[in-house]
């Protein structure tokens, strides 16, 4: 997969208006790997949905160093791009007659189209560049930008002995 060029601005923002125009920023997102579901496309959840499904994380080559600590069981989180549905309402981040803003949802609709998904490992083939997860609600095709555990702040992964 090739590097993504992907410009970042908001284009809905009126610039009549006394709201500053959003700046615009260019830059180029480097897929670490690849999202393999047996679903296409996401059905709406229910509003506390926890998705059971697995799913196959496929790291390119060069990570492939990557899965030195991983063990079945971590928690993860997995950093993926969603491409832009084009459904967004204007305002959609905006919060209105009382309704939470974006950024109190969890809605997928959101002003950049990245997504920090909860996964937990069951297996891995590191040769393989291969990463067995259940819980990930992502799309099959979807790039993977970063994979981090998902622990508390003050915990680390210790090499065996330590």
């Amino acid at each position: 997969m090739k590097n993504m060029r992907h410009t970042v601005t908001d284009s809905r923002i009126d610039p009549r208006s006394e709201q500053p125009q959003a700046p615009t920023v260019a830059f180029n997102l480097r897929p670490v790997g690849i999202v393999h579901t047996s679903h296409t496309k996401r059905a709406k959840l229910p509003k506390y949905f926890v998705p059971r499904g697995r799913a196959t994380l496929e790291l390119f080559h060069p990570y492939l160093s990557g899965f030195q600590g991983l063990y079945g069981g971590l928690e993860l989180w997995v950093i993926t791009y969603h491409a832009p549905s084009d459904r967004v309402p204007a305002d959609s981040w905006q919060s209105q007659h009382g309704a939470p803003g974006v950024f109190a949802t969890n809605s997928i609709e959101r002003p950049n189209p990245i997504e920090f998904l909860r996964a937990r490992v069951v297996d891995l083939i590191p040769e393989l560049g291969l990463l067995h997860v259940e819980g990930l609600d992502a799309d099959d095709g979807a790039p993977i930008l970063d994979i981090r555990p998902a622990t508390s702040p003050h915990h680390r992964l210790t090499k065996p002995g330590e």
